[in-house]
């Protein structure tokens, strides 16, 4: 009976169990065990967590291939620049049912855990060292090993492919000069085009049209990255670790970028870039993810800050004063700033900007994409109460079905004489 009791709770896809709530499968399989682990034997237990999570992860690998196929990686076989960028608007809906699988496995994860220590704590205090028992705990250690698989994979998809449609949207914040005339007047023509676009009803309270189309398109992603995780209903932490590792990838992409072309090293170009930056910070301090934009984004906006001192107050400071004002920069990187800053046609770098003997200037200028966050697996209270009644109508059938399904289960168990009728 637990097999076919678990699919039938994971079966319905998440555009169907969206009516229900993005955490019907997480809330219905929790019901189950639940209601399990006070009728049934205990021996049952480990075996239905372990089905519930290998359920879920082939449903999640399925999930996984499909995508992949919507969007192909290019490998080393594919001619360059065949594959284009898809739209946020594609690679976020077709990114709907990995993070409402991302969410409903954290909630899961953290009822198995409350589910197994309650469990152990009563094993040892019964029977300590029972050689079945201790199989019971490594099924249900494999169990929670499975759904903390599915998380990272989930996770790795989501942020792989968002930051893959950031790539090609971050330059325009190098180069737009938001001062200029020809830009707003493309920034209208680009408004009017964007008013008939694909995806227009979905704006809601954090529109980004009030912005430069040409920035516009780099906070889309960040907006739709933020319905995606609503809409999914995602822990506060999994969607803070996604946001931190969208906005690492924005301040290691944008940074090495500014590193790499010092034709932006003056000071006209550095105040047209932290206006450009400041919509951005700002668009984000309004949905709410102002700290965590600020966090990751520091080093970048630093950068810029010392790009944007006048070059007369710059020609007068020395290297101790600028590396105490911009500490996070490395000596390498404020060497290479300073010796690039475009002075003006034959005007040597200032001598007070030379670094004292002995300063090591030999270390990498460019960030690193592998010093990213690492992913943190959830280890919270459940969020889903099952003490309080069913949240809502259209769950409230989905237990009714679920409770239909097992009755039908249990009456083709008896002889016909004795069956009975809901």
């Amino acid at each position: 009976m637990l097999k076919p009791c678990c699919r039938r709770s994971c079966q319905r896809t998440p555009l169907q169990t969206l009516g229900c709530g993005p955490l019907a499968p997480a809330y219905l399989l929790s019901v189950m065990i639940d209601y399990a682990s006070k009728h049934l034997d205990p021996a049952f237990i480990p075996q239905l967590l372990l089905k519930s999570a290998n359920q879920i992860k082939g449903i999640v690998w399925d999930n996984i291939k499909e995508f992949g196929e919507k969007h192909p990686t290019q490998n080393s076989t594919d001619q360059e620049g065949e594959l284009s960028t898809p739209s946020i608007q594609k690679v976020s809906s077709d990114l709907r049912p990995l993070m409402f699988w991302m969410s409903n496995a954290t909630e899961l994860l953290n009822f198995f855990q409350v589910k197994v220590e309650a469990m152990e704590k009563e094993w040892e205090f019964e029977a300590p060292g029972d050689p079945i028992l201790s199989a019971d705990m490594d099924t249900c250690s494999e169990a929670l090993a499975q759904l903390d698989d599915v998380i990272m994979h989930t996770f790795q998809q989501c942020v792989y492919h968002l930051t893959k449609t950031l790539y090609s949207l971050l330059p325009a914040l190098l180069d737009t000069n938001p001062f200029s005339s020809e830009e707003k007047e493309k920034d209208k023509d680009g408004a009017k085009e964007e008013g008939g676009s694909e995806g227009g009803g979905e704006e809601g309270e954090d529109d980004v049209s009030s912005l430069p189309p040409t920035v516009a398109g780099l906070v889309e992603v960040y907006r739709r990255s933020l319905m995606l995780s609503r809409e999914a209903c995602l822990s506060p932490p999994l969607t803070s670790q996604t946001f931190g590792y969208l906005f690492f990838f924005t301040n290691t992409s944008l940074l090495n970028t500014l590193l790499e072309r010092d034709g932006l090293f003056s000071w006209s170009r550095a105040v047209q870039i932290r206006t450009n930056l400041d919509l951005v910070l700002d668009w984000l301090q309004g949905a709410g993810l102002g700290d965590i934009a600020s966090e990751f984004l520091k080093k970048l906006s630093i950068t810029v800050n010392f790009l944007c001192i006048p070059k007369t107050r710059l020609i007068q400071s020395s290297w101790p004063s600028l590396q105490e004002d911009y500490a996070l920069l490395s000596p390498s990187q404020l060497h290479h700033l300073l010796t690039h800053y475009k002075l003006g046609p034959a005007r040597a770098p200032p001598t007070s900007w030379t670094p004292p003997p002995g300063t090591e200037l030999g270390g990498e200028i460019f960030e690193s994409f592998l010093d990213h966050p690492p992913l943190i697996l959830p280890n919270e209270t459940p969020r889903l109460d099952l003490t309080q009644p069913i949240p809502s109508p259209e769950l409230q059938q989905e237990v009714t079905r679920l409770r239909s399904f097992l009755w039908g289960l249990d009456q083709d168990e008896l002889p016909a004489n004795q069956r009975t009728r809901l």
